[in-house]
């Protein structure tokens, strides 16, 4: 008896199964980093750990998604302090930034907190940390403010080239779509996604995207109610 394949939920399977190697990966990666004496190594490791970071972010965002759209699980919302995730995407990209000598400045207002779905909106960070660590000349920043209106404001900027402009015009007018030839198009897509199903006292959160600001590169803004 041909019983019909459930695509959806086959690929949902696939990706757990998947997520689940890669995090063995970048331990290993990680394990070797910190053993290794061979100067010419470390920075092939780093660029490994970063493709493998990359597409683990990809495949937790997908993950995620899925069981979100497929009402399997709703956002799991409570209070979290922006230090305490800022610190975690810091020790997932410590590795790839020491490598790299990439200096990251945080700056966090005090007390500043955030009612989200926590690792729906580290998996999200961490996507466009992973994207600004790639294009960057040297510096990033990333600065928490909790707004006068109630809302929290999270920026990631670089002093690297910026934006493409297709990608900063698509993001003002509507949806961004994935787009093989952006430079980062399936994680602000993700990113939108995120932000939109996170909605509190008649608020919905949202993304922006710039280029200048004081690095003189991109910058991304999160808000969230």
């Amino acid at each position: 008896m041909n019983r019909e394949i459930d695509f959806s939920t086959v690929l949902a399977s696939s990706v757990h199964d998947m997520k689940n190697s890669l995090a063995l990966v970048l331990q290993q990666l990680e394990n070797v980093a910190e053993e290794t004496q061979d100067l010419t190594v470390g920075p092939k490791v780093a660029q490994l750990y970063y493709e493998a970071q990359r597409i683990n972010s990809n495949l937790v965002h997908l993950l995620h998604l899925y069981r979100y759209q497929q009402q399997n699980s709703s956002l799991n919302v409570d209070c979290h302090y922006v230090d305490e995730i800022v610190e975690e995407l810091v020790m997932n990209n410590q590795l790839y930034l020491e490598q790299k000598a990439i200096t990251l400045e945080v700056n966090i207002s005090e007390d500043c907190y955030v009612y989200c779905d926590r690792d729906l909106i580290i998996n999200l960070l961490n996507d466009i940390v992973i994207n600004a660590m790639r294009y960057t000349a040297d510096k990033l920043v990333i600065t928490a403010v909790h707004r006068d209106d109630g809302q929290v404001t999270v920026e990631i900027a670089d002093n690297g080239p910026g934006y493409p402009e297709q990608m900063l015009a698509a993001v003002t007018t509507a949806l961004i779509e994935p787009n093989e030839s952006s430079r980062t198009g399936l994680g602000i897509y993700f990113a939108q996604q995120i932000a939109a199903a996170h909605q509190r006292a008649g608020k919905k959160g949202f993304i922006e995207l710039e280029n200048g600001g004081h690095l003189g590169g991109s910058v991304f803004k999160l808000t969230l109610p």
